[in-house]
């Protein structure tokens, strides 16, 4: 899960207050900002005049390791006169988290005004003052760490832009993508087993996609730690045969299922940042689940414990819990162990390792363009590895081949999010395109906008763009090292 990425989950009494930074009108506010306390919980985004639900200010909590209860803390603005917003009972920020509150009715927020952010015994831990309505939001550019200013749009539960900027490009703005489909829409769901899954998909936490070699899709959720098979059915739709509870090895734990692969075996390989129940502790793993019987695995129904656990933090480095695996990509069979593209939030680098029974080899460390490496596809007719940032990137990709060095880009194009997809928090993708030539496409967005956790499009298979090599076992040549 991309928490950094999202609102952190609370109690139903305050999504009432949800809501989070959004555009403003027109001139440019004077910056004024201060930190009163040692606290990582900071303002990070006001909007005073743009939402049509009302005026909220979006916290941050700036430490990538430890939650922080935020029970009681109060948000005001310049006039004292005015009833403040109180944060009910039990609400926490994650860690690296946001949490948008609306402060209407308490008060409006005006061309000329201020938001002060104080715990609970009274202690003024941020505050923001701005002249003049932003023309989007008011927030901190860089995100969570910068002064205050004009951001580039609003980005309520999600980093912010910079006015002017670009993020998902190095250097010149990103190209059309070569796939896009154009028409992409909702993905219909449907199931039969008498509850309701597909609300599920209406919930925010929906990450990781990919296909079978049958054409079945699995897509991973991060915060319940569960994995959902689905069968394709005429058009964009999809009938949802299964959902399993995730545990560990022992049968514990909720894994923070962030990407899914099927391996050469057959094996569902997920990708996950943490245990959900230690969320301050990183646990960047990559775990094996066998799927068979409808999910009747484990000692209860529905549960599939894995079969192997191979922890990846000696090549990721220190990170945060927040910020570690985040997609995963079958590439080729190698001997006796698989090859496999994984690719990680905080540093935005591409781990290519080799998970044999006992032990995980780095092969290849591929620093990507982006913030961060969020989703990934690999075709294997083509020999391409598609890497995807999110909302943070404005959706922007790039397409990795192999050569003698190993993995890198066929050129130093960097691709636009498809044309008709707005900048979502999309941290899945997958493309395939069956024996008949239909060329299916599916995208998780983390957060469900409007209601959406996986979107998708249907069309006929299109040809593959420039002159790419064919061959997916191409030589890889890079340091390497081991663990157990």
């Amino acid at each position: 899960m991309n928490e950094l990425h999202r609102i952190a989950p609370l109690p139903l009494a305050l999504t009432l207050l949800f809501l989070i930074v959004s555009g403003i009108a027109v001139a440019a506010p004077e910056a004024s900002s201060a930190t009163a306390s040692d606290s990582s919980v900071v303002i990070n985004e006001v909007e005073s005049n743009g939402d049509p639900a009302g005026d909220w200010v979006e916290l941050a909590n700036t430490d990538p390791s430890d939650s922080v209860d935020v029970s009681g803390w109060s948000i005001i603005d310049d006039d004292d006169s005015h009833a403040p917003v109180i944060l009910p009972a039990d609400t926490d920020i994650e860690s690296g988290g946001y949490l948008a509150v609306y402060t209407e009715p308490s008060f409006g927020l005006g061309s000329n005004d201020s938001v002060t952010l104080s715990d609970a015994d009274g202690t003024v831990v941020d505050e923001t003052i701005w002249s003049g309505h932003a023309a989007t939001t008011w927030g901190r550019v860089p995100d969570m760490t910068g002064d205050f200013a004009v951001t580039g749009e609003p980005t309520r539960g999600l980093r912010n832009v910079a006015e002017g900027a670009n993020p998902g490009s190095p250097g010149d703005p990103a190209d059309a993508w070569p796939y896009d489909p154009q028409d992409i829409s909702p993905v219909a769901l449907t199931d039969d087993h008498g509850g309701d899954l597909v609300s599920d998909f209406i919930a925010e936490d929906m990450s990781g996609v990919d296909f079978g070699s049958d054409g079945t899709a699995y897509v991973v959720n991060n915060d319940e730690g569960t994995l959902y098979a689905l069968t394709p059915q005429d058009a964009n739709s999809y009938h949802i045969d299964s959902r399993h509870q995730l545990r560990y090895e022992d049968g514990s734990g909720l894994p923070d299922a962030e990407g899914v692969t099927v391996g050469p075996d057959g094996a569902l390989y997920v990708a996950t940042e943490r245990d959900n129940s230690s969320k301050d502790a990183s646990r960047p793993s990559v775990l094996r689940f066998e799927l068979s019987g409808g999910g009747e695995a484990g000692p209860a129904a529905g549960e599939l414990h894995a079969t192997d656990e191979w922890n990846l933090a000696e090549f990721t480095g220190e990170i945060g819990a927040n910020g570690g695996l985040e997609t995963i990509a079958w590439i080729s069979d190698a001997d006796d162990s698989a090859l496999f593209a994984v690719g990680v939030e905080e540093t935005g680098d591409v781990l290519f390792v080799a998970l044999a029974e006992d032990e995980a080899t780095l092969v290849q460390r591929y620093e990507a363009p982006f913030e961060g490496v969020m989703a990934s596809d690999y075709d294997a007719a083509t020999g391409e590895l598609a890497i995807l940032c999110d909302e943070a990137c404005d959706g922007a990709s790039q397409v990795l081949v192999t050569g003698e060095g190993g993995f890198g880009p066929a050129d130093e194009t960097i691709y636009a999010r498809p044309e008709g997809m707005d900048n979502l928090a999309n941290e899945g993708y997958a493309r395939r395109v069956d024996a008949g030539g239909t060329e299916r496409f599916l995208w998780t967005d983390d957060g469900a906008t409007d209601g959406v956790g996986l979107r998708g499009a249907v069309r006929s298979a299109g040809e593959v763009p420039g002159d790419l090599p064919s061959d997916p076992t191409g030589s890889l040549g890079s340091t390497s090292s081991s663990a157990a």
